[in-house]
């Protein structure tokens, strides 16, 4: 009997993205709880599928969740009439995750021997469960949560286990085995019978790890497609907070913004102060003089560099470049305007950054520009485009403001796909679409409260700024989508539909706390004698 009826789910995936959808899928609702239910009882029906006459079943526990997935499928064979008793490898005092504890306490409740190990002598005292008693055993021991070389008693408990004629089913990944390259470093379990969970991981289908994942079968814990394309929590995964202690002013972000007209001269200030306040050493604004002046009165933590005359010119493009070739990433857009000139120009710095490799942002009036003078070719690999509807209209000629969420979601990819050429386009709306036009995500943050304007200028200088911290251009518009919409609906929550676009930069902060671990990334990174200072 197959463990897994899905036609959508055979793709493997990295470790760190299968972290991405456990996580997002406990933001849509999916207790892990369940989670873990599922892949225990998957492990448990492999068993009776595939050695039905086997009485006598081992399980080798870890402390982590691959050691929790043993535990439940431990349950279900003792229920299905199954002689079963777990080695768990440290002491059940020492458990720290929920999901073990629970269940481990579950199992102290049944007939279930538990014989703690935490270390290799008291392991080797239990080995006659290992060989001759055990006709089965599970090696639940690791999982994909290796990190380097193998302690002990997990080292001594691999050998045990392939010592042993008893057949083996692993959990997940066979232990030891890296979950990523498929490289075995000291010393691995050789299963006759690998139990992926959801997706199998990329180590599991290298060439040469046969002899450690035997048959490899694929699990459906219950996590629906719809998860893997939603924007969550989980996504921040793939972003890199941490900084070098060596760091110097620059290093973390030098992100050139491009806009500003007489008529317009507080988007582009939004965009930058927005991106300060994301995380990054420097927002520089190239914009017209008077409003480049007003930027630099009012706030001067922006450098702010004046153009001459009063809208961007062919004329300016050479000054601009000289920025260009000193920045990580380039925005331009908010507060352009469309005059004829001011278009051409924003053709020739967009074709000039993406010539030199650069990253590039486009919003606003830089969105209409390009769509205006026929020029989607620009919008390749490392450019990100974040149009309204009105604007993707422009830009592609298809309108896609009837359609429902998740179908938008799939005619935005189909449209990106046919007329672009490999940039990502973040499609802002009440539910925000980022597509590459190959892979798809959409977003459930922000709420009516963010249609003030300004709001959109600050999605600008989020996802600007995450196009530094996130090597993936559709991750980052994509967390930055995310960002920006918790941001407006915590602003929302606090002062109701009174809010100004400086309220939502000013809670993007409190967003990065309530989802990362901030402090213990900052406390590792300040001076000890300082800490001992400021507590």
């Amino acid at each position: 009997m197959s463990i897994d009826f899905r036609n959508w789910s055979s793709g493997a995936i990295t470790t760190l993205e299968m972290r991405v959808i456990d996580r997002n899928a406990v933001y849509m609702g999916i207790d892990r709880h369940i989670l873990m239910e599922n892949a225990g009882r998957s492990v448990a029906t492999v068993v009776l599928e595939k050695y039905p006459s086997a009485r006598r079943v081992l399980v080798v526990a870890g402390l982590g969740d691959n050691g929790g997935d043993g535990l439940v499928a431990a349950r279900y064979l003792h229920s299905w009439s199954r002689d079963v008793k777990v080695v768990l490898l440290g002491r059940i005092s020492d458990a720290r995750e929920e999901l073990v504890t629970d269940n481990l306490g579950i199992l102290k409740g049944i007939n279930i021997d538990i014989i703690e190990a935490p270390t290799q002598y008291e392991l080797l005292a239990s080995q006659e469960l290992f060989h001759p008693w055990a006709e089965v055993i599970i090696d639940a021991i690791i999982g994909t949560g290796i990190r380097g070389i193998l302690r002990e008693p997990q080292a001594t408990a691999i050998e045990l286990i392939n010592k042993s004629s008893a057949y083996k089913v692993a959990v997940d990944i066979p232990s030891g085995l890296d979950p990523d390259t498929g490289e075995v470093r000291d010393i691995a379990v050789k299963a006759h019978v690998t139990v992926t969970m959801h997706r199998p991981k990329t180590g599991l289908i290298k060439e040469g790890v046969n002899q450690y994942v035997g048959e490899l079968m694929v699990a459906d814990i219950g996590v629906p497609e719809e998860v893997e394309h939603v924007v969550g929590p989980g996504d921040l995964y793939y972003l890199n907070y941490a900084r070098r202690a060596d760091s110097k002013k620059g290093d973390n972000g030098r992100i050139l913004f491009i806009g500003g007209s007489r008529e317009f001269t507080g988007a582009i200030y939004l965009a930058a102060k927005a991106a300060l306040r994301t995380g990054v050493d420097l927002s520089i604004v190239m914009a017209p003089r008077d409003v480049a002046r007003d930027i630099r009165a009012h706030d001067p933590s922006i450098i702010a560099m004046p153009l001459d005359g009063d809208y961007l010119a062919l004329n300016h493009i050479d000054q601009i470049m000289e920025q260009v070739g000193k920045s990580h990433v380039i925005a331009i857009g908010p507060g352009l305007g469309l005059r004829e000139e001011t278009m051409k120009a924003v053709v020739e710095l967009v074709s000039r950054a993406v010539g030199i490799g650069k990253r590039v942002v486009i919003d606003a009036d830089a969105i209409k520009a390009i769509g205006e003078l026929r020029r989607q070719d620009l919008i390749t690999k490392n450019v990100v485009v974040t149009p309204h509807a009105g604007e993707f209209k422009w830009l592609t000629g298809v309108d896609v403001t009837e359609e429902k969420p998740w179908s938008r979601a799939t005619v935005v990819r189909d449209t990106v796909k046919s007329i672009l050429r490999g940039g990502v386009v973040l499609l802002k709306g009440n539910v925000d679409v980022i597509t590459d036009g190959q892979r798809y995500k959409v977003n459930f943050t922000g709420n009516p409260g963010m249609t003030v304007g300004g709001t959109g200028d600050v999605l600008t200088g989020v996802v600007s700024a995450l196009m530094v911290k996130v090597q993936d251009p559709l991750e980052a518009a994509a967390i930055g989508a995310f960002i920006t919409g918790l941001a407006g609906d915590l602003t929302v929550k606090e002062l109701g539909y009174h809010i100004t676009p400086v309220d939502v930069i000013e809670n993007i902060p409190k967003v990065f706390r309530k989802l990362m671990s901030v402090d213990s990334v900052i406390a590792s990174s300040i001076h000890s004698q300082s800490l001992m200072l400021i507590g």
